[in-house]
């Protein structure tokens, strides 16, 4: 009767995955395009209390191709490969009261990534559409950039003056005092979403968090007397694509 049993379950686990499988045969890929919002997180470890590292979030965009490979009436993957300018923007605060004294140094940067998402999306009805909820991982590399960063100075609290400079953003992992600018080439982080999708038309939002450290390391002849930065993207994202598909 045990063996009559488990038989019967295997049959009805086997018939369950074959119904499943059969469900499971849709895919659609299509263009996608949006916008983006983005910062990084900046901090220094050894800085000393009366220093901060504000940030600021700069526009970009995104622009690439989607797939949507589904699984069963509700659940799908969703890849993509993107073109993502990100926009960035970070710096040093500081007013050490003892000499009465501020300075300010702020960078804005354009960064050019090649990015790779991978999410895990669940709809109100089959193909993708309806409400959305999404989440999951992306991979991004750096193509290069640039960048223009501000200093000033004064006594008391204001700052004024100062210089402007610009430069190249390249991949690389240490930098040195010259005008080039290095950012460590691979970004990973996680993101999540939600969204609507139509006949074909898909409409997303999300926010993504960057968890890999993009900040290069200082070079032994940096001559900088603290730790290098640890910098993180993080961003929102607004964005719409148009599948040809899903179809069996």
């Amino acid at each position: 009767m045990k063996q009559i049993f488990i038989s019967l379950l295997a049959a009805s686990g086997l018939a369950l995955a074959t119904s499943q499988a059969q469900a499971q045969t849709t895919f659609g890929i299509g263009p996608k395009i949006g916008y983006t919002l983005s910062s990084a997180s900046f901090t220094v470890a050894d800085y000393p209390d009366y220093f901060s590292t504000p940030s600021t979030y700069g526009s970009g965009f995104e622009a690439g191709v989607v797939a949507q490979v589904g699984f069963g009436n509700h659940f799908a993957l969703q890849p993509a490969v993107l073109y993502t300018r990100k926009a960035p923007g970070y710096g040093t605060s500081s007013y050490y009261q003892p000499n009465n004294y501020s300075y300010k140094q702020e960078y804005a940067l354009k960064l050019n990534y090649i990015t790779v998402p991978v999410n895990l999306l669940y709809s109100q009805r089959p193909n993708g559409r309806g409400g959305q909820v999404f989440v999951g991982p992306y991979v991004g590399w750096l193509l290069g950039g640039t960048y223009t960063s501000s200093t000033g100075s004064g006594r008391g609290t204001s700052v004024s003056g100062g210089a402007t400079s610009s430069g190249d953003v390249k991949p690389g992992d240490t930098y040195s005092k010259n005008s080039t600018y290095y950012i460590r080439q691979l970004d990973a982080g996680a993101q999540i979403g939600v969204g609507y999708g139509f006949a074909a038309l898909q409409v997303q939002a999300s926010f993504s968090l960057g968890l890999h450290n993009i900040g290069a390391a200082y070079a032994p002849n940096a001559g900088n007397p603290y730790e290098a930065p640890v910098i993180r993207n993080r961003g929102f994202q607004v964005s719409a694509a148009y599948l040809f598909g899903p179809r069996n």
